[in-house]
């Protein structure tokens, strides 16, 4: 009886890495994918609105440095993509690793 709750609470833990580590894996490759296709060029506006179509939060808190910060909680905000603007057009993204 005990092995068998054993085997069934070891299964179970199994199953949610799984599950955490492809959910990581898909937010991760979204989120890559955004920031490259979000090129110089393209409208502040618009570029918050796709972050927002795909899940993602999109942050301009620093219009000072004139960096706005896109991020999922799927990465837990270890992988956050920079978006450098002028105030109205992106001027260049990149995707930033912080660990």
């Amino acid at each position: 009886m005990v092995k068998r709750l054993f085997r069934w609470f070891l299964g179970s833990i199994f199953l949610i890495i799984i599950f955490c580590v492809s959910s990581w894996y898909q937010t991760k490759k979204s989120l890559v994918r955004y920031c490259q296709e979000t090129a110089a060029g393209t409208s502040l506006a618009r570029a918050e609105e796709r972050a927002r179509q795909h899940g993602f939060r999109f942050i301009n808190y620093s219009s000072a440095d004139h960096k706005a910060f896109v991020t999922a909680s799927g990465v837990m905000g270890r992988y956050v993509c920079v978006l450098e603007h002028d105030g109205k057009r992106v001027v260049k993204s990149a995707l930033d690793f912080n660990d």
